[in-house]
């Protein structure tokens, strides 16, 4: 409506001529300034109606939530009047002519939907589905932001910040969900047949001392067995999880398999031939390296596109 009204003026400038035709030209022209102050409002609400919205609605498998989808669709269907919203916000800029006030606006929406989607992450019981649930969240409106006008208005410094912050959510998402699988493999207390330290593996821990003794068959079935129920678990649970991004599912898994597969092998050559031997061996050696990449390969199935 502002943009329609507002080509209109030329022509009512020609067809209200005159000092007896002031009122039209002055209503015509506070109806433009009506309707903008409407849009301005219109944006506004939006913004709070974000705000608003329940934060304990949520999705069930950490998949991107339809308030974060319709906001994306919003932002860029705004932007078929970028002509007009420049003018609309053009005298809230801040002296660099149209652009920081529609600026503030944009990434005020989108700030909101930040805010209402971490509120959101902490209800999950399981921290590392509110974890993934905010990686979703976050890729799915830097990927809205990329393949759109609104890149070139908020900037390629505010794009990168939020892929660094997806990335961030990988790193915390691998901790949180791999990290007693990966204590099932550390090293820390346990000697090999040939008596030498070994180093922590997982990351988190520091080498240790020389020992005497090797550790007994008994500690090291039950730690291969804690493996495999932890391995196993996470992979059950987490089949029913989405990463509705194909690239960003694949270079999850492919992060995980780079620090649990080297770990796995390193424990499964010191400390394999302890067990391989024994009575019922394979009930503790369940997985090969390959068996666990491939497992890996079916997390986050559940919404797969065909």
């Amino acid at each position: 409506m502002f943009d329609a009204t507002l080509k209109l003026q030329s022509e009512v400038e020609t067809i209200f001529v005159g000092d007896e035709c002031a009122e039209n030209r002055k209503s015509a022209i506070t109806l433009v300034k009506c309707l903008a102050q409407a849009a301005k409002k219109t944006l506004i609400d939006f913004k709070d109606s974000i705000v608003k919205e329940s934060p304990k609605n949520t999705t069930a498998d950490g998949d991107v939530h339809p308030l974060t989808s319709y906001v994306g669709n919003y932002i860029k269907f705004l932007f078929d009047y970028h002509s007009s919203l420049q003018l609309i916000f053009q005298e809230s800029s801040n002296g660099d002519g149209t652009k920081s006030g529609l600026v503030s606006e944009i990434t005020g929406l989108i700030h909101a939907v930040e805010t209402n989607l971490d509120v959101k992450a902490k209800l999950y019981k399981d921290h590392a589905l509110g974890i993934l649930f905010l990686m979703n969240n976050i890729n799915y409106i830097v990927r809205s932001i990329r393949s759109s006008e609104v890149k070139d208005l908020v900037g390629d410094d505010w794009v990168q910040r939020r892929r660094r912050t997806v990335q961030q959510h990988a790193t915390q998402y691998k901790r949180a969900a791999w990290g007693k699988v990966l204590e099932c493999l550390s090293a820390q207390g346990l000697t090999s047949s040939v008596g030498s330290a070994i180093e922590g593996i997982a990351g988190s821990v520091g080498s240790i001392g020389s020992h005497s003794g090797t550790t007994s068959t008994s500690v090291i079935k039950a730690r291969f067995k804690s493996f495999n129920k932890q391995f196993e678990e996470v992979c059950q649970t987490q089949m029913n999880w989405a990463i509705p991004d194909k690239e960003l599912r694949d270079n999850l898994i492919l992060a995980v398999a780079e620090i649990l597969l080297p770990a796995y092998r390193s424990f499964l050559k010191r400390f394999g031939p302890l067990v391989e031997n024994s009575h019922h061996a394979s009930k503790y050696m369940k997985y090969t390296p390959e068996a666990l990449e491939q497992a890996l390969g079916n997390l986050f199935a559940k919404k797969l596109p065909q």
